[in-house]
């Protein structure tokens, strides 16, 4: 029996490690990696692997996130989370993961969870262990929050969402642009997303999100993209990719 793995972490060296420590074992073929949580999505969407080695906190999105929109996708591989964080671990296992494995990775760690998902192909239960994680991730609710927390300087100061600019992301968070400045926070521009539920808020790029309210003029690009200029920060341009550009017309009637 051969499975197929695909692995996705935004540290390269954290792939090359764990594709040499996989490469132990020839149950298990790498067939592609995957440095954010879109990129990973498209690659289980385009390679469908059996198992996904999937990082938790990605620059982009948290591995949840992913593993959600994985199974929105209609795909069903094993996950097994990474992370170098333990408290990550509780919520790996409430939402029924297979396994997970801890930063840095251990050969021993490793052979175990490897060893369980072999297990669970060979008494073909692996659509049940699945369709667990998928029902944990369809029915879980994110709080509304009605301010976010963010940091200036050491201190840490809470926002209304309407406030907000733009925002864009940085390694492991986001710069937030508010009409008060400019703060950092460690939450993804999707888990920005989910806090903020808000329709006027539109992800114009995989590393952008802005509030609709505060555009000032949008500014037709090459290839069918566009720039955004944002009230307050006129002179910073905010890319709309050709993927969203296309959303973006319906949503002005361009």
């Amino acid at each position: 029996m051969k499975l197929t793995a695909l692995l996705v972490d935004d540290e390269s060296p954290a792939r090359d490690e764990l594709r040499y420590l996989l490469g132990k074992y020839p149950e298990i073929n790498v067939i592609g990696e995957a440095s954010s949580g879109e990129e990973a999505i498209e690659n289980v969407i385009e390679l469908n692997p059996d198992v996904v080695f999937l990082d938790i906190k990605l620059w982009d999105m948290d591995g949840f996130e992913v593993a959600r929109r994985i199974f929105e996708k209609g795909k069903t591989p094993i996950i097994i989370f990474a992370t170098a964080y333990d408290e990550y671990a509780v919520k790996a296992f409430e939402i029924n993961a297979v396994d997970y494995i801890l930063k840095p990775f251990s050969a021993d760690r490793l052979e175990k969870a490897v060893q369980k998902v072999i297990n669970m192909f060979k008494n073909q239960r692996q659509s049940e262990e699945v369709l667990r994680i998928a029902e944990y991730l369809r029915t879980k609710e994110i709080p509304l929050c009605n301010k976010l927390s963010v940091w200036k300087n050491g201190r840490i100061y809470l926002i209304c969402p309407e406030d907000i600019c733009y925002c864009v992301a940085v390694e492991k968070g986001s710069i937030v642009k508010t009409r008060q400045g400019e703060f950092s926070t460690s939450y993804t521009l999707s888990e920005l997303e989910e806090k903020i539920k808000s329709p006027n808020f539109f992800r114009t790029h995989k590393s952008y999100l802005v509030n609709l309210d505060r555009v000032k003029e949008i500014i037709p690009w090459f290839n069918g993209t566009f720039i955004l200029s944002i009230q307050g920060y006129e002179k910073d341009e905010v890319p709309v990719s050709r993927r969203q550009a296309k959303e973006l017309r319906k949503l002005f009637d361009i």
